[in-house]
């Protein structure tokens, strides 16, 4: 089994009503974390699970009606959780990304493609030619939080669509989820489709990070916690599939309650992040 070195970034955070996340939560609200995973392959060097938010997100949403997914989620992105300075705290530069594995492509999610030059970028299809369809249609686009104006200039003939690989079976135990997709060949990182939240979300198992295993599942669900108690978040409503989103978010609850040796990842949750700093 290869071994690869996991770390969870904070990239800025967004403010909205914590009982959005999670029925029984407060109609008060709290910040919301944009996570993205740094990873290190051992012969396939440094890579990203998303961006987090950047700079180019504020100049994407500068003007109406792209404004209003900025007023509707407040964005905070200081100095020093902004990507470029965490991965100079590495002793690394944007250059050094070598492949860049989009789990959706929200704009939380995708907002510092353009600031990585040289990376090969993995996504699924299904969620490609959803957001590729929204050029032109800005209405639309905003109201299901897509900027299509994140995206490089020649992202298209960088990007790698993750149904291309091999599948890969996955544990036992992370069953309901049976099947993966062998991202670099070498059963290290193995892309689990998530259905429900978007037309194709892309969640990555590691097997081996650092010496246990890791599930980044991106919104599949927005907070561990309620995962783990089964609490499903009130805003159903944005999911691209409610009931595929639903039978997702259970089957990773199963996992949350039976395997507490994963580390399950959501990417927008601070407990999360914190649990899995504070074990590493």
């Amino acid at each position: 089994m290869t071994t690869v070195s996991l770390k969870l970034l904070r990239v800025g955070a967004c403010r909205h009503l914590e009982c959005m996340a999670a029925r029984g939560g407060r109609w008060s609200p709290v910040e919301f974390p944009a996570l993205c995973g740094l990873i290190r392959h051992p012969t396939r060097g440094w890579m990203l699970y998303d961006t987090g938010y950047a700079e180019h997100f504020m100049a994407a949403t500068a003007t109406f009606p792209e404004r209003l997914y900025r007023d509707a989620l407040p964005v905070n992105l200081p100095a020093a959780e902004v990507l470029i300075t965490q991965l100079a705290g590495f002793g690394l530069t944007p250059a050094d990304i070598g492949t860049v594995i989009v789990s959706h492509y929200h704009g939380d999610h995708i907002a510092g493609l353009r600031d990585i030059p040289n990376a090969r970028f993995i996504a699924l299809r299904a969620d490609t030619e959803h957001f590729a369809a929204l050029a032109g249609k800005r209405w639309r686009a905003t109201l299901g939080g897509h900027l299509p104006n994140l995206l490089p200039p020649d992202y298209f003939d960088r990007l790698d669509n993750a149904d291309a690989c091999l599948q890969h079976p996955l544990p036992d135990w992370l069953a309901p989820f049976v099947t993966g997709l062998d991202l670099l060949g070498d059963g290290s990182l193995l892309g689990v489709p998530l259905p429900g939240h978007s037309y194709g979300q892309l969640g990555l198992f590691i097997p081996d990070a650092d010496g246990r295993p890791a599930f980044l599942v991106a919104d599949a669900c927005w907070s561990l916690p309620a995962l783990r108690e089964g609490r499903l978040p009130l805003a159903l409503f944005i999911n691209a599939d409610r009931k595929g989103f639903v039978r997702t978010f259970d089957g990773l609850a199963g996992i949350a309650r039976r395997e507490t040796a994963v580390a399950l990842l959501p990417s927008h949750c601070t407990a999360a992040w914190e649990e899995f700093n504070s074990d590493s």
